[in-house]
Parts: structure tokens; C-alpha cells; sequence
């Protein structure tokens, strides 16, 4: 039998505004917490505190490994979880509150440390934060897998989160300018001080997460948790893991993304050097700006093409969709030869408007086509655990990330680079800079596009997993 779908929303099958709008208010808290130390790692740690770039990355991959080990836990935690309040909002409520306590330990290190007992502090406490933070995260991400049975319904609940990460992200980009303010300025050195400044805005962070990350626990409902959690049968870990790992369409999805962020990783992190010390001759001050007014002209195309995204997916599906977005990065990555040139400096914002229109596609697409996994698998297997994939694919997010960053640390010194010599890197230098920014990203986008084309689940297959579910269970 074959099940069509329809491109409106059933009234049954939709989610409040009202709703969506108090889970989408979590989502700065993930960007914002996660992402802000990614991107000023090396700014702060390399560019001002001469840590070596290979102690950077060094910080980065062992915050990953340890959400490596937690987060699945977590995941299973939350599945397994039956109280009145439901599996996933008693540690919602309670992560917000143990994170925003947590999270400006790692920034309030001593004046004055080693590099390398700096490095150690930061990771120490990092794992502290992690440790908390994944209490929050790994319920709050799941609930995204089960607010909603309809596929195109699903869309439009990540897409209202979409805003609130896009305007988050904007927050993001300017955190390392506003870190150089003069209000900053050490008293040893009398210029303005990036680390004195993560200090105070770790501080605003906390008290957002502590806000903002509270929301979602008191007034998002777990639909699938009073039909079917609450009656589920509790999973083993171990199974757990095997069970999530041996899905096809959740790996193919997770290597996509893997390549997708490593590309764009890259993009961020080891462009940042190509922009500072190639493009601005060494001027942080300078690259700093083009940093927040790159983020500006990303937060404008990003949200203009979140709606565009939406409707366009609803007539030509989350595959399709998903190809377009990583194309429109590809054109940013090939584009970066002649656009990041001393000249024309503001020619990449060209880049950052095309990786703007990619990014509403992914952060839109990703999280929808998981929750199409998540029926999948229950199809299979007849238990829902979101919790499990939820933990496994934030992983894969993070761990993207965090790769192109261990790159970009040492692909940096097999250059050559010195932070020491400022603006005056040899010109041979330069180049492998710029090789090594254009090469890394292309391989990896086009990685990507390879695999969407694997992807096993479109509309059509999506209505009929939903179809045998409910001729089985019952609606949700």
C-alpha cells in the first residue's frame, strides 16, 4: 500500500505556537554555551596567550571525548526515566541551573599560569560544565524527536528554533570583539585584555542559560512520552548503543553532517588566521571587526532563508533541501582564493553570506530528517529512544567541529606560522595558508553531497514508516 503525503499539517498533528516558541527559547542556550568557547579558542589561547596551537586543540578534543563517553549515557538516562513530570523535563530543569553555575569556572583561571597549566585548568573545569550541561542537553535536544508525528510539522518546530539559534549565533560572532573593549584593559599590559573580558562575559552566558534553558521544562509537553514512553519497557545501554549504531540511515545522516561542519569548521577557525594575519597583516583589532560584521551579514541570511527553506522542502523534500545548502557552502569554500585578498578585504563577506544561506538549510533540515530516523527505528525494534540518537548525533556535532579546530591547530605549524611574528609571515607561508583553507573544505562538502544521495528516507518512505506505526500502536 502506498501512503501519499499532504503538504498541509493536519490540525491533530500540529504544535502550539505557543509551544514552539518555549522549546525554540532553549536553543541560544546550546549555541551560545557549546559554541563560544569553539570559536575563541585560538583567538584567546593562541593569539593573546601564546598558548601553542597544538595545546588548543589538545582542549577541544578532550572536551569532545569526554561528551563522547557522557552523552550517550545521558541519552540512555533520559529514556529510561519515568516520573509524573516525564523522562526528559525534571533534568531539563535541573541541568539549566547545575550549567549556569558551572560554565564561568572555566574562564576565571589565575593571571599569570603556564600555558600548559592553563591548558589543564580549562579542560578540568570544562569537563565540569560538560558533565552539567549534557544533563540539559541530551533531554532538552530529544524532546525536538517527539513533540510532533507529521514530517512537515517537524520542520516547522525546528525551524522556529532556527531563529533563536541564528540570533544567538549573531551574539557569537562578536563575543571576540567585544572581549577587546577597552572597559577590559589589564592592568599588567594597559591594553585591552581578551581573557579579562571571557571572564565577565561568561558571566552574561551563565545567566542565560540559566533563564532561557528553565523555559523548555515548564511549558513543553512530551506527547510521545504519555502514549508510548510511559509504558515503554526500560532498554539496556549496551543495546542501546548497538541498536542506534546499526541504523543506516542515522549513520549516513551523522557522516553528512560530519563532513558538512568539518568543512565549515575549518572554514571558521583556520580562516580566522588566513583573515588576521594574511588579509589584515596581523591586525586583531581589524579582523576582530570583519569577524562581527561577518556575523551580521550571516544572521541576515540565515534567517531570511530559513522560511525559504521551510516552504521549499514541503514541495521538494528534506533531501533535496539538505543537497542545496551544502552546494551554496561549496560555491563559499572554492570562492575563498580570490576573496580573501589584502586589496579587498571585505570581500568576504561575500563568503559569510553564502555560508549564511547553507547553514539555514542545514540547521533546518539535520534535526527534522533525525526525528524521521527515530520512526524508523521504532519500526524496527517498537521502542522509542530518542535519547539515544539525540546523544549520538549532538556527539557527531560537536566532534565535527572540534576536528576541523584539531586541524586547523596543526596544519598551522606545519605552515610555518608563528603568532610571534605578528603580520610578517614568510610569503610561503601564506600560501600553504591559503592551499590548505580551500583544499580541506571542498573535500569535505563534496564528501557530503556523495552521501546525501544515500539517504533512504523521503516523504513518501516517511508516510508509510508513519502509516504501519499507527496501523500497529495506534496514533500518538
Amino acid at each position: 500500500m502506498k501512503y501519499k503525503t499532504e503538504p498541509m499539517v493536519p490540525a491533530e498533528d500540529r504544535v502550539p505556537f505557543s509551544r514552539k516558541l518555549a522549546y525554540a527559547i532553549g536553543g541560544p542556550v546550546d549555541t551560545l554555551s557549546v559554541w563560544i568557547l569553539v570559536s575563541i579558542a585560538y583567538p584567546l589561547f593562541n593569539m593573546e596567550m601564546g598558548m601553542r596551537p597544538l595545546y588548543v586543540s589538545i582542549i577541544l578534543m578532550s572536551l569532545r571525548l569526554w561528551d563522547g563517553i557522557i552523552d550517550p549515557i545521558m541519552g540512555w538516562i533520559s529514556d529510561n526515566t519515568r516520573t509524573r513530570w516525564g523522562r526528559r523535563r525534571p533534568f531539563v530543569f535541573v541541568g539549566a541551573i547545575l550549567s549556569a553555575i558551572t560554565y564561568p569556572l572555566i574562564f576565571w583561571f589565575p593571571a599569570g599560569l603556564s600555558p600548559e597549566a592553563t591548558m589543564f585548568w580549562v579542560i578540568g573545569f570544562g569537563m565540569l560544565f560538560y558533565t552539567c550541561f549534557t544533563i540539559w542537553a541530551m533531554p532538552y535536544n530529544s524532546m525536538l524527536l517527539e513533540m510532533t508525528p507529521d514530517y512537515n510539522e517537524r520542520t516547522r518546530v525546528t525551524a522556529v528554533r532556527g531563529y533563536f539559534q541564528t540570533m544567538a549565533g549573531f551574539v557569537n560572532g562578536w563575543v571576540w570583539w567585544i572581549t577587546l573593549r577597552p572597559v577590559f584593559t589589564s592592568s599588567v599590559t594597559g591594553e585591552p585584555s581578551m581573557a579579562i573580558g571571557m571572564r565577565y562575559v561568561s558571566l552574561i552566558i551563565a545567566a542565560i542559560i540559566l533563564v532561557f534553558g528553565i523555559v523548555p521544562a515548564i511549558f513543553v509537553k512530551e506527547r510521545y512520552y504519555e502514549t508510548i514512553g510511559s509504558r515503554q519497557k526500560k532498554i539496556g545501554l549496551i543495546s542501546s548503543l548497538k541498536e542506534t549504531l546499526s541504523n543506516r540511515p542515522f549513520i549516513i545522516l551523522c557522516f553528512i553532517t560530519l563532513s558538512f561542519l568539518l568543512g565549515t569548521a575549518i572554514f571558521d577557525s583556520y580562516g580566522r588566521y588566513v583573515g588576521t594575519y594574511y588579509v589584515f597583516g596581523g591586525d586583531k583589532e581589524a579582523s576582530a571587526m570583519i569577524s562581527g560584521w561577518s556575523t551580521l551579514i550571516y544572521t541576515v541570511f540565515s534567517l531570511s532563508f530559513i522560511p525559504i527553506y521551510r516552504r521549499l522542502s514541503e514541495h521538494i523534500g528534506k533531501n533535496k533541501c539538505l543537497l542545496i545548502s551544502v552546494c551554496v557552502v561549496l560555491v563559499a569554500a572554492v570562492t575563498t582564493w580570490w576573496t580573501f585578498t589584502p586589496k579587498y578585504p571585505y570581500l568576504m563577506l561575500i563568503n559569510t553570506a553564502f555560508i549564511g544561506m547553507g547553514y539555514a538549510g542545514l540547521w533546518l533540515m539535520i534535526p527534522s530528517m533525525q526525528v524521521d530516523i527515530v520512526d524508523m527505528d521504532e519500526l524496527k525494534t517498537g521502542e522509542r529512544r530518542e535519547g539515544g540518537f539525540s546523544s549520538i548525533f549532538s556527539w557527531v556535532l560537536k566532534l565535527s567541529f572540534s576536528i576541523g579546530f584539531l586541524i586547523s591547530g596543526p596544519l598551522l605549524e606545519l605552515t610555518g606560522f608563528n603568532a610571534a611574528l605578528e603580520g610578517a609571515q614568510p610569503e610561503s607561508v601564506y600560501l600553504k595558508m591559503r592551499i590548505g583553507y580551500v583544499v580541506i573544505p571542498v573535500v569535505a562538502l563534496v564528501l557530503a553531497i556523495v552521501l546525501i544521495k544515500f539517504f533512504p528516507i523521503n516523504a513518501e518512505k516517511a508516510a508509510e514508516i508513519r502509516g504501519q506505526l499507527e496501523a500497529r500502536r495506534g496514533k500518538v
